[in-house]
């Protein structure tokens, strides 16, 4: 009690800091701070375009589009190279007619780019459901799907709809990382001061 009776006194007679002189913040700690707070600055700037998505570019029957002939096949063309994962289906496409049932082979190929699945024969008219998944190189899986129309004067079908996989943005993680460096720089900082006095 009386080293705060005499940190009150100084207060009062002088124009310095309220502080007692163990707790001020030297120079050279103000320097490291602001480097580290710098730094993280610097990392949020340089890290948030690397978590961009691939989309899709253009698909092949368009999206939104009526065809009068039923396609052979279906090719998506994304803005990024897919990854091949080798055995594992990690992108796939599947395509489903106006009753629902699945007219899509399993013998989707990558080229760079591109998703290319075979369709089977189908004689049902109305909106074709087009979904895939697929894995770009930055390793993030997107899912889409799409609807074209299959037979003139049917019920046509809307267009692109991306039904993206939810992920928390890079700046949450930035966010909490500062605050938990600044947390356990405060609880250090502490733990000092009190063991110096």
């Amino acid at each position: 009690m009386s080293r705060l009776m005499q940190t009150i006194r100084i207060c009062k007679n002088s124009c310095r800091c309220c502080y007692p002189a163990g707790m001020r913040i030297k120079s050279h700690q103000k320097r490291n701070i602001a480097a580290v707070f710098l730094g993280l600055l610097t990392l949020l700037i340089t890290i948030q375009p690397a978590y961009a998505h691939t989309k899709l570019v253009s698909a092949s029957p368009v999206a939104g589009s009526t065809v009068e002939n039923w396609p052979t096949q279906i090719i998506l063309e994304f803005d990024e190279e897919l990854q091949n994962l080798g055995p594992e289906k990690a992108n796939f496409l599947v395509v489903n007619n106006a009753v629902g049932d699945q007219v899509s082979e399993t013998d989707e190929v990558i080229d760079g780019n591109k998703l290319i699945v075979t369709l089977s024969p189908n004689e049902v008219k109305g909106p074709v459901l087009v979904f895939y998944h697929v894995v770009s190189t930055d390793g993030h899986p997107v899912e889409g799907e799409y609807k074209f129309t299959y037979g003139v004067g049917e019920v046509t079908a809307e267009g692109v709809t991306e039904v993206e996989e939810k992920k928390f943005p890079i700046t949450i993680y930035l966010a909490s990382a500062v605050f938990i460096v600044s947390g356990l720089f405060f609880s250090i900082y502490s733990y000092r001061r009190r063991n110096q006095g």
